[in-house]
């Protein structure tokens, strides 16, 4: 049929639903959608068979046997799903459709998704009754075999340490080395293992050398006369810390005893410089030193006169290298041989021709070696063990190793049960009255130190020093009545921890308090969560952010302590330092390098006594370290001990000591007490501050092991999440994030302005360029900032060196 051009309209009605041909253009893209879906969506809803399609499928969705929608979970990494953990309601939407809150906080639990250890429980060993026991490496000898006087003592120096400082014979070391230095002036490397005695191996032969030109120069003089402070100063000490100068000093003042007409004193910066000045002055034969603070008096203290020292040992050498002092060694060498050949007077009577120098050291590794090349000619090796064969000398060389009579052991605990399995670990040590007297925990920051500190002593007496108040407690004895429950909180307690609030109140401002912040200068208070009923537990805290008094006085009291203590603390106090009655040591952080381990456990079993050692690493890559632990024994690894969190915290949780529970109380007591730390890190600001900081830290501690075992402790494979649990904290760690800077920084800050003005001002004076003292002497700035200067240069020169806490924030 042809087109006629006759055009036919159909009419569809004015319903609603009918389709538009209106086709919309112009304007933006999205406008042009989103009007489309708008039409789309009321032509729909207008339709019948649409609405009636919907609503049945409402009815479906609301009926009785049907289930609610599943709510999202997270995908591991390993493929496998994983519920979401919320703090509220985890049922279904109510009945009006509210949306739900996402929560603010992460309430884990402590027993699910731990990764499991990758290494297979070790049986431990059955002690033999008819086995000989282990014999100690670094005991003193028998008395029949070598004695002091044998060795070239006079019998005054040596019947003073039989009586006064009960040494009834010498170790090996102190054998080998008295024999050799008191009767040659050849300078010597000595090398031990940590307890062995090596301050006493130099002290000895210096002491007796110059009581020996006493003498010699009393009967120059007809019978009178002999050495006196006025004589000049004859040897020097230097010691990278403070804390190890003054164990030395202490040592040492003890020694003269014997010959009180030495003088010694000692220059290690912590206190003004005038009154080092003045102690100068009035004469000294013997000084102990740090590197930096003597540099400082070589070079404005003109009364320090160096032309007679005869004497110069470096004490701990690999540790002097690792704080980057060879730059003032090798200035305090050169000042010593210049002004030597410099001043031309008339000879001591049997002063020695030349200088010994003695440089002591626990290993020979590429920096000691290079110490001993700017200090040592034609040095003689001194060592108190040989190497088992030729081989193992070729391989190794003297290597530093562990006291053979120290009981080691490792614990792979996940990193969300490391807060609760330290707790654990601690009572059921102390839960024996006279067991363990005194352990020490070290950890890798300070401010781990504060945030463990507090954690361990809320709830717990506060011990405050200063006059005013120990005539407030004669005032109010109730106050050191506190309640010593678990920390389980209750109204009594609370009560009492405000009584004492208002009590530290009254005190004067600027006095010592104890358990306060990080800012406050406290170190002491007392442990209720790991104390006995009989068995109070005392903890100290120390590291390098500590001034230099609290340091000193927080050592003394720890030392002094006749009742058990818990001292947590950085490496600090890991090296040369002398703590008695230490039985057990605790590495809650493995330490930054294996030398750096071996120093940390050799702060027990000292001089041939017992003592256990025990490390913590999370299961995986950490456990990689077990090989490193087994380097340094002498048995090749035999003994030991292997623990798993679970088998600890079962012994340190349940009522009865020494058996292990079949029940499950122990994993209630452990997930309350880690609920009840964290609710008590959320009330208080200050103490979530402090957790956070303390979780911060820890993380850049973690990257800065050596460059060798960060295969074993890689950062990438760290669980922040689990970690942060650890810290008592609920935050994602994205979210954990503390303002500003750590207390403290801002003075610090200014101190180094003002310290650097003043070099430029002592330059221009004296014509030359500025000089600062350097490491942790120094005198004008406090240990963390110069340290951490010295840390970064060393890290920097050296790509891939060992850390210590100074360079975390």
């Amino acid at each position: 049929m042809a087109d006629d051009g006759m055009l036919l309209n159909f009419a569809v009605g004015d319903t609603p639903w009918a389709p538009k041909t209106t086709a919309y253009k112009g304007g933006r893209w999205k406008d042009r959608l989103t009007a489309k879906k708008a039409l789309q969506y009321g032509q729909n809803k207008s339709n019948p068979d649409y609405k009636k399609e919907n609503d049945s499928r409402n009815d479906v969705r609301s009926g009785s046997n049907s289930e609610p929608r599943p709510f999202k979970r997270q995908k591991t990494d390993g493929g496998e799903y994983k519920p979401t953990h919320t703090t509220g309601r985890t049922g279904p939407r109510d009945p009006n459709n509210a949306p739900r809150q996402r929560p603010k906080e992460v309430i884990s639990s402590l027993f699910t998704y731990n990764p499991t250890a990758t290494t297979a429980p070790v049986e431990e060993e059955e002690e033999v009754e008819d086995a000989e026991p282990v014999q100690p490496s670094n005991a003193p000898l028998s008395s029949e075999l070598d004695t002091f006087t044998s060795l070239g003592l006079s019998p005054n120096v040596a019947r003073h340490l039989l009586e006064k400082m009960g040494i009834k014979a010498p170790t090996a070391i102190q054998a080998k080395a008295v024999a050799q230095l008191v009767k040659d002036d050849s300078d010597a490397f000595i090398q031990a293992e940590t307890g062995s005695g090596k301050t006493l191996a130099y002290l000895l032969p210096i002491v007796q050398r110059l009581v020996t030109m006493s003498e010699t120069a009393r009967k120059a003089n007809g019978g009178t006369g002999g050495l006196t402070r006025d004589s000049g100063l004859f040897a020097i000490i230097l010691a990278p810390t403070r804390e190890l100068s003054k164990q030395i000093s202490t040592v040492l003042e003890s020694l003269l005893g014997a010959a009180h007409w030495i003088v010694a004193g000692t220059v290690i910066g912590g206190e003004k410089k005038q009154s080092e000045k003045a102690r100068l002055r009035k004469g000294l034969n013997i000084l102990v030193a740090t590197p930096g603070r003597l540099v400082d008096h070589l070079e404005h203290t003109e009364r320090l006169d160096v032309s007679n020292v005869r004497w110069l040992v470096l004490d701990e050498g690999d540790r002097l290298m690792e704080l980057g002092f060879e730059n003032d060694i090798q200035k305090i060498v050169s000042l010593m041989n210049l002004r030597m050949r410099k001043v031309q007077q008339a000879p001591i009577p049997g002063l020695p021709e030349k200088r010994t120098t003695v440089l002591c050291s626990a290993t020979i590794k590429m920096d000691v070696e290079r110490l001993g090349n700017i200090t040592l000619k034609e040095a003689v090796s001194i060592s108190a063990e040989k190497p088992r064969d030729a081989e193992d000398a070729e391989k190794n060389g003297h290597a530093f190793s562990a006291p053979a009579q120290l009981k080691q052991s490792y614990a792979v605990v996940p990193a969300k049960l490391r807060l609760v399995t330290l707790a654990a670990i601690l009572r059921r040590a102390f839960a024996r009255k006279g067991s363990v007297m005194k352990t020490i925990v070290f950890m890798s920051c300070a401010d781990s130190v504060d945030f463990h500190f507090e954690v361990l002593t809320r709830g717990g007496e506060k011990k405050i020093t200063g006059s005013e108040a120990k005539e407030e407690r004669k005032k109010n004895p109730e106050l050191s009545e506190l309640d010593k429950m678990n920390p389980i909180t209750t109204t009594a307690k609370k009560e009492k921890e405000k009584e004492l609030s208002n009590y530290e109140k009254k005190l004067a401002p600027g006095k010592i308090r104890q358990g306060g912040s990080i800012d406050d200068q406290c170190t002491e208070a007392i442990a209720p969560i790991i104390s006995g009923k009989e068995n109070d537990v005392s903890i100290f805290r120390m590291h390098g952010s500590l001034p230099q008094n609290i340091r000193t006085s927080t050592l003394k009291a720890f030392t002094n302590n006749k009742d058990a203590s818990v001292m947590v603390c950085t490496d600090v106090a890991s090296r040369g330092l002398d703590l008695p009655n230490v039985d057990f040591v605790i590495e809650y952080d493995p330490a930054f390098s294996k030398d750096d381990h071996l120093h940390r456990i050799g702060r027990t079993a000292r001089a041939g006594r017992e003592g256990r050692a025990l490390i913590f690493l999370q299961p995986g890559n950490e456990e990689g370290y077990v090989d490193i632990l087994k380097e340094g024994r002498r048995d090749a690894g035999h003994g030991l001990t292997r623990h798993d969190a679970i088998e600890l915290l079962k012994k340190g949780l349940t009522p009865t000591s020494g058996t292990v529970s079949s029940g499950r109380e122990w994993e209630e007591k452990a997930t309350d007490w880690q609920l009840d730390v964290e609710r008590w890190a959320l009330e208080s600001p200050k103490h979530l501050e402090q957790a956070r900081r303390a979780y911060q830290s820890h993380i850049r501690a973690y990257a800065t092991h050596v460059a060798a075992e960060r295969g074993i402790f890689n950062i990438k494979t760290l669980h922040l999440g689990h970690l942060a649990k650890a810290f008592a904290l609920r935050d994602k760690p994205g979210s954990i994030k503390v303002p500003g800077l750590r207390p403290g920084k801002e003075d610090a800050k200014k101190s180094k302005d003002s310290r650097h003005k003043a070099n430029i001002k002592g330059a221009k004076s004296s014509g030359g360029k500025s000089s600062a003292p350097d490491g942790d002497d120094a005198p004008q700035m406090t240990d963390s900032q110069e340290a951490a200067r010295i840390m970064r240069a060393k890290t920097k020169a050296m790509m891939g060196g060992g850390a210590s806490e100074f360079n975390l924030g």
